[in-house]
């Protein structure tokens, strides 16, 4: 138990064999997800209908045994530790919840088949990406950015209030601006503010479009806005990522006060 344990449960899998399973597994993952999409274009799954429920059934069989090998062993982590309430405790976590209802509808199609159209629930399946997570160096780079957004998060808070108040006197600039044109698509400020949503965020769909000379001089003011609405929190996000290298590169370097042979301190 101990062995599968640290297979399947490790964020770093020792030995050969260990890493050999888990990139096994994240194999399967990426060639399950490919022929779920794939398996949503009827064309492309007429070509080869053999080769993607091969595919199914495989990855479902690789998955369950997975999935019941790890409800199986988790009770040696000492937060599940009780036989049979530390298992459903472990069932109820998100991880596991994404591996049981990533194989779920397989179950239930082939157990009642005809009786319910399962088929949308087979796009759930995308969810098992969320797996590449556990891997070594995913798991550090998610740490990173959770780090970097825990640190920045007043500074992204103040910039998405200043963009929801820019958002706000943009819709009622264009609604003064524009409300009283003939056949105008700016009949309130609610109507408006999806047309300042999409022109903020530089998307531009083109259903709504001022006519008259001073909407059109708001609509490029709110457009220049809009790059820079986008690009504060990007500099922001930037900005705690330089600094969280730098921190993780300053607490691996050793003091410059310590040995580089022993790394004690040289003030004794």
């Amino acid at each position: 138990m101990q062995r599968v344990y640290d297979i399947l449960m490790s964020a770093r899998p020792q030995g050969r064999l260990g890493r050999a399973i888990n990139l096994g597994l994240l194999a399967v993952i990426a060639l399950s997800v490919t022929a779920s999409v794939l398996e949503t274009d009827t064309a492309l799954a007429a070509r080869a209908p053999r080769l993607l429920a091969w595919v199914e059934w495989v990855s479902i069989a690789v998955f369950t045994v997975e999935y019941a090998l790890r409800l199986w062993c988790c009770v040696l982590d000492p937060h599940f530790a009780r036989p049979v309430l530390g298992r459903l405790r472990f069932a109820l976590t998100p991880m596991a919840l994404v591996d049981l209802v990533a194989i779920a509808p397989f179950y239930l199609e082939l157990y009642w088949p005809g009786t319910i159209d399962l088929r949308f629930l087979r796009t759930l399946r995308l969810l098992r990406l969320l797996r590449l997570l556990r891997s070594e160096r995913a798991s550090h780079a998610f740490t990173t950015l959770t780090r970097v957004l825990q640190g920045k998060r007043p500074d992204l808070i103040i910039s998405l209030v200043v963009v929801v108040v820019a958002m706000f006197v943009s819709a009622g600039a264009i609604y003064v601006a524009e409300h009283g044109q003939p056949g105008t698509t700016f009949t309130s400020i609610p109507q408006a503010m999806w047309w300042s949503v999409e022109t903020i965020t530089t998307i531009g769909y083109g259903d709504m479009v001022p006519t008259s000379a001073t909407g059109k001089v708001i609509g490029a003011l709110v457009g220049l806005l809009g790059i820079c609405a986008v690009a504060l929190p990007v500099g922001i996000v930037t900005g705690g990522f330089f600094e969280e290298i730098g921190r993780s590169k300053s607490e691996a370097q050793p003091s410059q006060a310590s040995c580089p042979h022993c790394g004690k301190s040289l003030d004794r």
